[in-house]
């Protein structure tokens, strides 16, 4: 995909994320919005984290002519980053009101979100050690 569209971290989003609308439906034999909340939560967490680790090669992809959303987004990676997050955040509220979730469920989520939040103001993009090391 990186030939072909500078979003190939998006198509990793969509398909690696399948599973929580096939493991929803498998689970309770159909699919309502707390799976699909579930669903584009994972291609926000997707595209955040690949992004970011996509910076640590973006010379190297520039040399050979690839593309990824690391050079489409480029000075703009942090914010878009954050707003990816803050959408992923929303879907996991969502999903647990419809799901019925209880404190816990909301807690944990707030505190992932902060996490990755806390990763992107700390991330240096023109350094690989950096990119590496903030949501890790």
């Amino acid at each position: 995909m990186k030939r072909v569209t500078d979003f190939p971290q998006l198509y990793l989003g969509l398909t690696f994320n399948l599973g929580a609308l096939m493991g929803y439906s498998a689970a309770t034999g159909n699919l309502g919005v707390t799976p699909f909340c579930l669903y584009g939560a994972g291609i926000c967490w997707t595209m955040v984290y690949d992004t970011i680790y996509a910076h640590q090669d973006k010379v190297d992809d520039k040399k050979v002519g690839v593309r990824s959303t690391a050079l489409r987004f480029g000075d703009d990676t942090v914010q878009i980053c954050t707003n990816f997050t803050t959408a992923m955040g929303l879907a996991l509220f969502v999903a647990g009101l419809s799901a019925g979730m209880g404190p816990t469920y909301y807690i944990t989520s707030f505190l992932v979100t902060s996490m990755i939040m806390r990763g992107l103001s700390l991330v240096a993009l023109s350094n690989p050690r950096s990119c590496w090391e903030s949501l890790s």
